[in-house]
């Protein structure tokens, strides 16, 4: 193509591209920019690249067109078991660690791949795990993997790869692990495959943690060669909702040449020989501040993947349980109004103050016992932390005062499915479409487990009513019971979903 970008249009192209994708193109990435687009332009059938622009920056841009350009301006381009010590690290140390501190509590370890690109990321992880399933056996274990791009959730749901995604994997990473296909590929087993979840996520648009997406109470966050394309303001932004996915002493996975920036402050930098991870503080920690670096065991440098055997010794400070929260007896003759004390709760809340919000739940428990709206709160601030038993003991006393509420029964059904009671998560989800048939997230969260257990005539149907029923709502419109999800992003979730379907 001819005709090339003058800086004015660069500079305006990449002050756009800022504000609709959060991507940071500097005057040094121009040229990188403009290549990008020249290849755009040709691939997706525009005469020129300056059509190609225009197309982009007249407002509003499709949504198709900007997942199709972040294709274009991030490298999806990824391998297994890239940047091995992180697996190493992960394997060998933060594991065992999380192991040993709930032998005596939920057995549950949930990581999520975020910015997944093709899947070689999280299939190296759910690998990884299967290796160690001696020592996670009874363990509710899940990798969610998520990623703007659908053409490359589209691979990552096919898992079929070339030789070149294997190029620093060991011999029997691949001989054990993937079949051979017929045009010399290799295609993930199915009992790998099973092991992660895949979907469409946008992290600028920050609606996250939330019970519908699965990110709430996570263990492990590996977001590596994704913030480096990021404004840094929007990098700090995504970085604090990550904060507020992790439980306390939660693990944030970077790349090396992100782990310097500044917008990791709120974590605590803990080094390993040749890697250096971060953690979310503790209580103990957030006491500490910002001291010298927590100082991580020496690894082999070999990837083992042990079976079974001893678990190393734990390098870091175990990580206290959240404790009940209690109510002094001045808390208990509080006369705020109980409105004012759910709004100050439900702010909390969203900031990610935990503990705090629930001490304000209890506080207006106290005065009335029966208040639904704060008893589902309460649920969902114990699902946040992780803590699934008491998430549905509250549930059901919400639902003891409020049996013909559809959305209780939804968001019971989601602790049950978080705890891998699907059935009875299905019994949940059907009673509150039988009190509320319009109710768009029991059909959404129907289709999905419908579709995990492999009905996907069933699956499709659910889907197909969940997007009947977004067509009622306007694109910005928040969907009841979601944690703020957009009516416009539900329905491009579930477009992404149901690809190949």
């Amino acid at each position: 193509m001819k005709n090339l970008l003058a800086d004015s249009d660069l500079e305006k192209l990449s002050a756009h591209i800022s504000e609709q994708m959060g991507l940071f193109f500097p005057p040094s990435k121009w040229k990188t920019l403009e290549q990008s687009f020249c290849t755009a332009a040709r691939d997706l059938g525009f005469k020129d690249v300056l059509e190609c622009v225009e197309k982009f920056t007249s407002p509003p841009p499709s949504k198709e067109l900007i997942e199709s350009m972040a294709c274009y301006l991030t490298i999806g381009e990824t391998y297994f078991l890239r940047e091995v010590r992180c697996f190493e690290i992960l394997e060998q140390q933060i594991i065992p660690e999380i192991i040993k501190n709930r032998q005596e509590g939920k057995r549950r370890l949930r990581i999520w791949s975020a910015g997944c690109a093709t899947g070689e990321e999280p299939y190296s992880i759910a690998i990884m795990l299967h290796r160690m399933r001696d020592t996670l056996i009874d363990w509710d274990v899940s990798i969610l993997a998520t990623d703007i791009n659908p053409h490359a959730l589209r691979k990552s749901h096919e898992g079929i790869y070339s030789d070149w995604s294997f190029r620093t994997s060991p011999a029997w990473f691949k001989q054990n692990f993937f079949r051979q296909t017929g045009d010399k590929r290799y295609e993930v087993l199915p009992h790998i495959k099973e092991m992660v979840t895949f979907s469409n996520i946008n992290l600028v648009e920050g609606c996250y943690p939330t019970l519908v997406t699965n990110t709430n109470a996570i263990d492990v966050i590996f977001c590596r060669n994704v913030l480096m394309y990021f404004t840094p303001q929007l990098a700090a932004k995504v970085v604090e909702r990550f904060k507020l996915c992790l439980l306390d002493g939660g693990w944030l996975v970077v790349s090396p040449c992100e782990t310097s920036n500044t917008f990791l402050a709120g974590f605590d930098l803990v080094s390993f020989p040749d890697a250096t991870l971060y953690r979310k503080r503790t209580g103990e920690t957030l006491k500490r501040g910002k001291s010298e670096p927590e100082k991580g065991k020496n690894v082999s440098p070999i990837l083992r993947f042990p079976v079974s055997g001893e678990l190393p010794a734990s390098p870091v400070q175990e990580v206290a349980p959240i404790p009940r929260f209690t109510v002094s007896p001045i808390q208990a003759n509080s006369t705020v109004p109980e409105a004012n004390l759910y709004q100050q709760a439900l702010t909390l809340y969203e900031q990610g103050a935990y503990r705090e919000a629930a001490e304000m739940v209890a506080v207006q428990l106290v005065q009335n016992q029966g208040d639904t709206d704060a008893l589902a709160l309460l649920c969902r601030i114990y699902a946040n932390e992780g803590k699934l038993v008491e998430a549905l003991e509250v549930s059901d006393r919400a639902l003891a005062a409020d049996k013909l509420s559809a959305g209780l029964h939804y968001l019971r059904a989601v602790i049950l499915q978080e705890q891998g009671m699907d059935d009875e998560a299905v019994a949940s989800l059907k009673k509150a479409l039988y009190l509320d048939q319009d109710l768009v997230l029991a059909h959404f969260t129907l289709g999905n487990l419908e579709q995990r257990k492999g009905m996907i005539k069933e699956s499709q149907r659910y889907f197909n009513n969940a997007l009947s029923l977004l067509d009622r709502y306007r694109p910005e419109e928040v969907i009841p019971e979601s944690d703020g999800i957009f009516a416009g992003r539900l329905k491009e979730i579930i477009m992404a979903t149901t690809v190949g379907m």
